[in-house]
């Protein structure tokens, strides 16, 4: 394990946040890159990658969703029995994407408008597809706004991909395919900068955490 990422990485959490905050994401990483066997490290800001499209400007750096909240949202999913397929918007370089697949789901899509980061999610996906089989991947590199709904897909996930604008447009593709084939929908989204957006469309907060001050994670539910 190369340990200068994760040095790297300390420094950034420390220089815009916290210490506290720094110490415990790393070792959050260090030990949930080892348990699911990626490398989803480190930070990447989208101006440095090769990326086209005119909503380039309204996305967020790459950065893997918190491995603390990661698990402890799939452990409500089960919990509740969520069930279908799993749609990860911004899906960098597929964390989400393989703890998914430890958690049991069957159908998991990513989509990245990032050639660099839908590769690199390629690869780790690559490095672990042997383990789970009957799992369906599968890496969308286009522009998020893009994709069509799909009438079976009923978990959603979100670390704040992107601005306002396109979460808006994204959200309108959900509510459309709810209207076509009405069904239990969950929504992960860590750092809800815009979960006002979902609760005026519907969207019930079902589950809320926080830590350390920055580390939040809602979950939301819609339900016809």
């Amino acid at each position: 394990m190369k340990l200068s990422p994760y040095l790297k990485y300390f420094w950034f959490i420390t220089r815009h946040w916290n210490p506290r905050l720094a110490m415990f994401t790393v070792i959050k990483e260090m030990r949930g890159e080892k348990k699911y066997g990626i490398q989803t490290m480190p930070v990447d800001d989208l101006k440095r990658l090769n990326v086209e499209g005119e909503n380039k400007e309204h996305a967020s750096i790459y950065q893997g969703a918190n491995y603390f909240l990661l698990e402890k949202a799939f452990d409500f999913l089960k919990e509740a029995g969520a069930s279908g397929d799993l749609v990860d918007f911004g899906s960098g370089k597929g964390r989400i994407m393989v703890v998914a697949a430890h958690y049991g789901f069957q159908q998991i899509t990513g989509i990245d408008f990032a050639p660099a980061l839908c590769n690199a999610g390629r690869k780790n996906i690559g490095n672990i597809k042997l383990n789970f089989p009957n799992v369906i991947f599968n890496i969308i590199c286009e522009d998020a706004v893009n994709y069509i709904v799909g009438n079976n897909d009923n978990v959603f996930f979100f670390f704040n991909p992107f601005d306002e604008k396109i979460m808006l447009l994204v959200v309108k593709n959900i509510l459309k395919s709810f209207k076509e084939n009405p069904r239990e929908i969950y929504v992960i989204y860590i750092n809800p900068m815009d979960k006002e957006i979902f609760l005026s469309a519907g969207f019930e907060e079902e589950f809320y955490i926080e830590k350390l001050t920055y580390l939040e994670m809602s979950i939301l539910t819609l339900r016809q």
